[in-house]
């Protein structure tokens, strides 16, 4: 769903700044609260603004969720080059247990925006809640499918095949990262070495079909 009338990029000053309060006021409350109990009565008391003034800027609250997760799509780098590449490379590392922590951020930098979206404390709130993670992963899934499908499609898939692969993957990244908090810690670190030595060996069973 699409937030209201005009594209965020073209409000003025003022429009942006109430834009920005209601939006951290959402993230405000979902630390304390789940998704699911929230209103716009609610929201408007955090933000300390009329429901009038919501309404001239959203319609519904998944419209701030989606706002959101485009604010945290945009503010993580998408990677150049082939992101599959890195998790390749972290995995050679991590089994060769000579990984610094310069190659760790290097290497981090260059994993597909699914492992990287809730780097930021900001915006962890919203991927931490039950009701609303799975729609904000469909919501990447759909964003990123174009940018990583090419790369899925050089093993010889079809769209259709590699789209399927993506949502499998990009599923799987996001619940492991969900069940360690988006902490990437030692303990995700084992854990990845684990992940991605399963992964890169799919991608070499692939070069062979």
């Amino acid at each position: 769903m699409a937030a209201k009338k005009t594209d965020p990029a073209r409000l003025d000053r003022r429009a942006r700044y109430t834009r920005t309060a209601i939006k951290d006021a959402l993230l405000r409350l979902l630390e304390r609260e789940h998704f699911d109990s929230l209103s716009v009565a609610s929201l408007c008391r955090e933000a300390d603004v009329g429901r009038s003034t919501f309404y001239t800027h959203y319609d519904t609250l998944i419209d701030i969720v989606d706002e959101l997760a485009d604010d945290a799509i945009l503010a993580t780098t998408r990677p150049e080059g082939n992101p599959f590449e890195a998790i390749n490379s972290l995995a050679d590392l991590l089994r060769a247990g000579s990984l610094t922590e310069e190659e760790l951020q290097t290497l981090m930098l260059r994993l597909p925006v699914c492992q990287r979206v809730a780097d930021d404390p900001k915006y962890r709130p919203l991927f931490r809640d039950p009701f609303i993670s799975d729609y904000l992963l469909m919501q990447i899934y759909r964003r990123e499918r174009t940018h990583m499908l090419p790369y899925l499609q050089a093993y010889g898939l079809s769209e259709r095949e590699a789209s399927a692969l993506f949502l499998f993957l990009i599923t799987g990244a996001f619940a492991v990262n969900r069940e360690y908090d988006w902490k990437k810690d030692e303990d995700w670190l084992r854990t990845q070495r684990v992940l991605m030595t399963f992964i890169e060996g799919g991608y070499k069973s692939l070069e062979k079909l």
